[in-house]
């Protein structure tokens, strides 16, 4: 099976079994070099008719994409990252901004990760590679396999190990979880201060993975 630190290989899949929700992000290319990209949300799709794609965060305007054009999509589902190439039918300015895309015979897609990862926000505590040491930090969104945390710094370095200790309500009572990880990647947070890390569970016992179920649920039925 696949995970987080090791890549699964490239297959041909449809698009349905995709499961796209409207809203997803995508990136669309033109296919002639020195194309721009172009931000834009998967709409809806008629199976063997067409796929609709709207600019990002947008109800309004005009599509930047014109009938004729042969187009790379990109996007990431919270599991697979796909893309596929198909040629804009047409594109319409009313009720909403949006292009028809030629349904895609097949979708080139890698999973990324084994299950969705759903988002939370609930304090944590991060030892330190070594355990000589623990920080505070947020964590903000987990699955059964893995989670990331905003940390006010960097952590440690890609492949260390640390320990992801978090407390939680399962079911009426607080229960605290310790759950040994492996670093997989760092980036600086997008709005504020501070450090999303990344993180692969490792050996994780069969009473704490029914409890990330729980939570990963929870999380979803909140959102």
């Amino acid at each position: 099976m696949p995970n987080d630190t090791n890549p699964a290989p490239v297959t041909e899949m449809g698009l349905r079994s995709l499961k796209l929700r409207p809203g997803v992000a995508l990136q669309t290319q033109g296919t002639a070099p020195g194309a721009a990209k172009f931000e834009a949300q998967f709409l809806a799709a008629i199976e063997g008719k067409g796929v609709m794609v709207g600019p990002h965060g947008s109800t309004g305007g005009k599509s930047p994409l014109k009938a004729g054009d042969e187009v790379t999509v990109q996007g990431f589902t919270g599991q697979h990252a796909f893309s596929f190439t198909a040629q804009v039918i047409q594109t319409f300015e009313v009720p909403f901004a949006y292009a028809l895309l030629v349904y895609p015979k097949v979708v080139k897609a890698r999973l990324v990760r084994r299950s969705m990862r759903m988002k939370t926000s609930l304090p944590a505590k991060l030892a330190l590679p070594g355990g000589s040491s623990f920080i505070d930090a947020t964590l903000i969104d987990v699955s059964p396999f893995g989670a990331m945390v905003h940390a006010p710094t960097t952590v440690g370095a890609i492949g260390d190990l640390v320990n992801l200790a978090v407390g939680i309500d399962f079911e009426g009572e607080a229960v605290n979880l310790e759950i040994p990880a492996a670093l997989c990647h760092s980036h600086k947070a997008e709005a504020g201060d501070g450090v999303h890390v990344g993180m692969s569970f490792k050996t994780v016992s069969q009473r704490d993975k029914l409890i990330l179920h729980y939570l990963a649920q929870q999380s979803t039925e909140q959102a």
